[in-house]
C-alpha cells in the first residue's frame, strides 16, 4: 500500500497503455487536480512487484467520519488478476482502523456486480444514473456482507442518518433526465441488486 501525489499519478498515466481503464485514471487525477485534493486526500494506491497495480480516490471527513469513494481503477493490463477486490480491502481495513464510520459512493451499473461481491447496499440513484451507496464501514468485505445480510431484517443496521435519508429519497429514477439506453442500464442494475436495493426501507 502506497499513497500516491499529483507528480505519482501523472508518471503513471504517462507509462499507462491506452484502454478504458486508463480513461478513468485520467479522469480520476483532472477531477483530483482541479479540486486541489492531492495535499489532503491522497490516492490509496496497492503495488504488486513494485508496480501500481490499482488505485483508489476518495476523501475522507473527520467532521461526519464518513468516506467519499470516487473512483476505483485497475491499472490498465492489470485487470482480472483480483486487485480490485484486493485493494477494497486494504482500503476499507486501513480507514475503519480510523475514526471513519461510514462509506458512501456512487457505482455505475457496469460496475454493480463488483460492489455487490464487497456486501454493499443501494438506496438512490443519481443523476448520471448511478446507484448511491452508504453504510457502515467495516474492515473488510466479508464483514460487510454480513452485516448486509443482518440488514435485510433489520435495515436500521445499515441505514444513514434522517437528513442523509431525506436527501436519497429525492433522487428517484423516475426524475432522471437520461437517454433510453442509459435508464435501461439502470433499471439493469437495480434488478441485479435484487434484494440489496433497500429504497423502501428510506420511508419505514
Amino acid at each position: 500500500m502506497k499513497w500516491y501525489q499529483e507528480g505519482d499519478v501523472e508518471e503513471l498515466i504517462d507509462n499507462s497503455i491506452a484502454g478504458k481503464n486508463t480513461s478513468f485514471l485520467k479522469a480520476s487525477h483532472s477531477l483530483w487536480k482541479r479540486f486541489k485534493n492531492y495535499d489532503s486526500h491522497p490516492p490509496f494506491v496497492l503495488v504488486e512487484d513494485n508496480e501500481a497495480v490499482a488505485i483508489i480516490f476518495a476523501t475522507n471527513s473527520k467532521r461526519t467520519n464518513y468516506i467519499n469513494l470516487y473512483e476505483i481503477v485497475t491499472i490498465q493490463g492489470h485487470e482480472r488478476k483480483g486487485y480490485g477486490s484486493k485493494i477494497w480491502n486494504q482500503f476499507v481495513k486501513y480507514w475503519a482502523n480510523t475514526q471513519m464510520e461510514r462509506i458512501k459512493l456512487s457505482c455505475t451499473p457496469d460496475s454493480i456486480g463488483f460492489h455487490i461481491k464487497n456486501g454493499l447496499v443501494f438506496w438512490s440513484v443519481d443523476n448520471s444514473g448511478s446507484l448511491r451507496s452508504d453504510q457502515p464501514l467495516l474492515e473488510s468485505a466479508e464483514q460487510q456482507i454480513k452485516l448486509r445480510e443482518k440488514s435485510l431484517s433489520e435495515p436500521n443496521l445499515v441505514m444513514p442518518e434522517k437528513k442523509v435519508c431525506e436527501k436519497l429519497k429525492k433522487e428517484d429514477i423516475e426524475n432522471l433526465k437520461l437517454s433510453q439506453n442509459k435508464l435501461l442500464k439502470t433499471y439493469d442494475a437495480i434488478q441485479k441488486a435484487d434484494k440489496y436495493w433497500l429504497r423502501k426501507h428510506l420511508y419505514d
